[in-house]
């Protein structure tokens, strides 16, 4: 009984019973709630979706790739599937970044196991690597599949992606020996790659100490014989004005001026004028060879002309 606002001993001990046994009641309850639903919840739960795949199909390519190398970083390359790691690898290289797709195609072409797919996807990952500049590994998937490939006509394919490696590759020599071996068509296109090639063996170091040496003869020579009559005429009018105003200095008797002139001012533009040409005739030689490359391409690549 409550006397004066206060509980008597019994009632306040029997009101703790009662909520101790009540909180021990609700234990048992929610323990008995959650042990018989979660079974539950785990069996009617769908699997979890293919977040990789998902981010593919919305377009999110870059993130799609963290994803998908978060997983292989976590689980290794088996822990996405070879046909998602291929998705991947594709969004990614159509997206720009060679560099990242280039893994994913290569572990999917090594998990797949139908083995003409396998050849496609390697050849796919070379192609990408062809794209991020990284010819010996490009070369060497090409070279496998061309030694490996499941029929005749994947390995003429594989040969002819690896000639157009050499030559993306500007190695002139091993360009040669890999055109040789191609079928030959007419005498005209034999004559072409003949030529085409015969660029691609240009030196582009040689070339540039013949537009230095040009242009220590005369200054701009260098430039103009590289196709830059611009910059020729520039370095000529620069270093001919200092040569002229030396000229006057010591016509003057000014010995001390001129060698100020020409020594401070004049030497510096003059060597930086020998620099220019240099540069000229090695960049000119380095465009020679690349659209020499291109045209080579067309010719004997994959879809070139007979």
């Amino acid at each position: 009984m409550r006397t004066n606002g206060a509980w008597t001993p019994e009632v306040a001990s029997g009101a703790r019973v009662l909520r101790r046994h009540a909180f021990g009641a609700a234990v048992v309850l929610v323990a008995t709630l959650v042990g018989g639903v979660r079974p539950a919840i785990a069996q009617t739960a769908p699997a979890p979706p293919d977040f990789v795949a998902t981010l593919l199909r919305l377009g999110l390519s870059r993130e799609a790739g963290w994803e998908a190398r978060r997983l292989t970083a976590e689980g290794g390359p088996e822990a996405i599937p070879a046909q998602t790691a291929y998705d991947v690898g594709m969004a990614l290289a159509l997206d720009g970044q060679p560099e990242q797709a280039a893994p994913f195609l290569s572990d999917a072409a090594a998990a797949v196991e139908d083995p003409r797919r396998a050849d496609e996807w390697q050849l796919a990952a070379g192609v990408v690597l062809l794209r991020a500049r990284a010819y010996p590994h490009a070369l060497h998937l090409f070279a496998r599949v061309e030694e490996f490939g499941i029929d005749d006509q994947t390995r003429a394919f594989a040969g002819r992606l690896r000639c157009v490696a050499e030559v993306l590759a500007l190695d002139a020599a091993a360009a040669r020996a890999c055109v040789a071996a191609l079928p030959v068509g007419a005498a005209v296109r034999a004559a072409d790659v003949d030529r085409l090639i015969d660029t691609l063996e240009i030196d582009p170091g040689h070339r540039a100490i013949w537009g230095g040496v040009l242009s220590a003869l005369l200054p701009g020579l260098g430039q103009t014989t590289a196709g830059r009559a611009g910059d020729g005429a520039l370095a000529l009018l620069v270093n001919g004005g200092f040569a002229v105003g030396v000229g006057f200095l010591l016509a003057d008797g000014a010995v001390a001026d001129a060698a100020l002139l020409g020594l401070g001012l004049g030497l510096r533009y003059y060597l930086g004028n020998i620099q220019h040409g240099a540069a000229a005739w090695r960049a000119t030689a380095e465009e020679h060879r690349t659209r020499a490359a291109q045209q080579l391409i067309r010719i004997v690549g994959p879809g070139g002309r007979p």
